[in-house]
């Protein structure tokens, strides 16, 4: 049974970028809607992010490392946590700081905002801000388990890159 497919919520510029690169690495994209304004989705097949990410055309600034941020205890659904806990760890050992958004809570404090949020696909409006859902596994009732990555505008590439991390990773855990 395939995984369900990657999707990916751009702003224009970003989905013309990610269409003309997929054309280039003549992978199929699902683009219902290649005209509208603001942030839409598109969709490819699980395992064509580590054939895209590389043909994208990116300026220097954009490689820069962000912050992420993930949420340790206000998600109820366990294998969901799980899931979110199991990515974050993922991105970590490739040199990126976590924060943990659910630690040392303090109404007197505000924790710093990540420039990327790894949360629980389904949380919150796909077309808001630059995104990527993914599959990630299944639940103990055989249900696709899928984790949100959520960027802030100017960390389109970087978040195109983790996911493609993220991607690989669960690749290579089927294969095994």
């Amino acid at each position: 049974m395939l995984p369900p497919p990657v999707t990916i919520a751009a702003s224009p510029s970003w989905r013309s970028k990610i269409t003309t690169a997929a054309r280039a690495a003549r992978i199929p994209l699902s683009d219902p809607t290649p005209d509208d304004v603001g942030i839409r989705p598109i969709t490819c097949a699980w395992g064509d992010l580590a054939l895209l990410v590389p043909q994208l055309d990116v300026p220097r600034a954009a490689a820069e490392r962000p912050l992420i941020g993930a949420h340790s205890d206000s998600i109820e659904d366990l294998e969901s946590r799980d899931a979110v806990a199991d990515v974050a760890a993922l991105l970590s050992l490739h040199g990126n700081i976590i924060l943990d958004l659910d630690a040392g809570r303090s109404r007197w404090r505000r924790p710093r905002r990540p420039d990327i949020l790894v949360s629980v696909a389904g949380n919150g409006p796909l077309w808001t801000q630059p995104s990527v859902v993914m599959p990630v596994g299944r639940t103990r009732r055989g249900r696709p388990l899928s984790v949100r990555l959520v960027a802030d505008p100017g960390f389109e590439y970087a978040l195109l890159d983790m996911a493609r991390l993220v991607e690989a990773d669960q690749c290579s855990a089927e294969a095994a």
